[in-house]
């Protein structure tokens, strides 16, 4: 245990916990957590980058710690749970809620970790998240808006936004998810008892492995209520250093006011349009030069439109081999997991149509050469319509010019 760890297990023995539903209560231990996260928190003037999540900024991995790539998670966790708590539980009693609250840390993308609070709503379909607000304990805010994601600054009073929803979760922490973990294999779960409460918990420890890399997580669930309470995300398989995401207090709600999430900034504030990036650890995958489509003869715009059409189709099909030809990070998931999370066999939220396919929105580069950015409008068989932004990644090989699918821009945005 380091120092850190022992000054906040010291601070959280000195707090006179009374277990009830009072908000008061309530509010002044997330005010405590906060006040003793600030302190260890390292105040470089340092920007965050944008969520990775599935999202692949470092902040992003809050999406992946329950997931802007949105990438679902591939758990590697079998055995059934203690008998005072099964997972099928805490499937049935998050069904009511539509909305979360984190106290915790996150690591910043130069390895500094910092406190901070994270709100967070489901859209209407509780599939993924649609509003967030993140506070920093340095003052750094993101938070959605409208279907974008924005970013201030305090130390340079700036305003970093891009067109997407970039911050968030692609799979919403309840039914869906752990849905997923009850039918993954090799999960652990450890019983154990809140020394400064008394209640009994049951920890599940999983580890996965997305286009991202390895993670590796600790969920605790609340055995009494059935809900995970506590979460910690590390950058590796087997939970070592520091973690990246370790949310120490999770509050469910049925739902949140839309005043949670209108923010203000200062109107002297500088505005600056982040760039259209991937993660480098994508690139290996990407450069395959076995997947893709040719786009001989092809402008950009006529090459996107046309492999995005062909991965609608392979979606609607159901045609998992041609899924991986055209967006390699899935060739190493598991079959039975794209058929639920990205096909989504079955689901409310499966894509029946492709209503349009718009036009380039966005360009950037990687290190294998010009990436764009692609509206995509599709109706699921709810009959609900979302928008989706699809990244394309271009490549050149012995001179033939090809391009494939990287994944979402961000999370689906659902139109009214």
């Amino acid at each position: 245990m380091n120092e850190n760890e022992r000054q906040f297990e010291d601070f959280i023995r000195g707090i006179k916990f009374n277990d009830t539903s009072d908000p008061r209560h309530r509010d002044k231990l997330e005010q405590d957590l906060l006040a003793a996260i600030a302190k260890q928190s390292q105040q470089e003037e340092r920007p965050f980058g944008i969520w990775r999540i599935i999202m692949k900024s470092r902040i992003t991995k809050l999406a992946a710690a329950a997931s802007i790539l949105i990438v679902a998670l591939y758990m590697l966790v079998g055995n059934s749970g203690p008998a005072a708590w099964a997972i099928e539980q805490t499937i049935e009693a998050l069904r009511g809620f539509g909305a979360v609250h984190m106290v915790g840390t996150v690591m910043d993308e130069y390895g500094a970790v910092k406190g901070c609070e994270i709100w967070m709503r489901a859209n209407k379909s509780r599939t993924f998240s649609k509003d967030v607000v993140m506070r920093v304990t340095n003052g750094v805010i993101l938070w959605v808006e409208d279907g974008s994601t924005f970013t201030y600054i305090p130390q340079n009073n700036t305003v970093y936004y891009e067109n997407a929803i970039t911050v968030g979760m692609s799979q919403w922490p309840g039914p869906i998810l752990f849905e997923m973990l009850a039918t993954a294999k090799d999960k652990q779960y450890i019983n154990g008892t809140d020394p400064v409460t008394g209640r009994k918990h049951v920890t599940l420890l999983c580890s996965f492995i997305s286009a991202l890399g390895p993670q590796s997580y600790s969920v605790k669930f609340d055995v009494e209520t059935k809900l995970p309470i506590a979460l910690t995300n590390w950058n590796n398989m087997d939970r070592r250093g520091d973690p990246f995401l370790n949310a120490m207090h999770i509050t469910y709600y049925e739902d949140l006011p839309d005043s949670m999430f209108a923010m203000e900034y200062p109107k002297d504030a500088r505005r600056v349009e982040k760039e259209l990036t991937i993660p480098e650890s994508t690139i290996a995958l990407l450069g395959d030069p076995e997947y893709g489509i040719s786009t001989e003869g092809l402008s950009m715009a006529e090459a996107s439109r046309k492999i995005i059409s062909e991965l609608y189709q392979v979606i609607i099909d159901a045609n998992i081999e041609q899924l991986k030809k055209l967006c390699p990070l899935c060739k190493s998931w598991d079959d039975k997991l794209l058929s639920s999370l990205i096909l989504k066999t079955g689901q409310d939220d499966s894509v029946v149509e492709v209503v349009k396919i718009g036009q380039i929105c966005k360009e950037g580069h990687s290190k294998l050469g010009p990436i764009v950015a692609v509206p995509v409008i599709v109706k699921y068989k709810d009959g609900t319509k979302v928008e989706d932004k699809i990244i394309v990644q271009f490549r050149e090989f012995a001179g033939k010019s090809s391009c494939v699918v990287h994944g979402p821009y961000g999370l689906p945005r659902e139109i009214e």
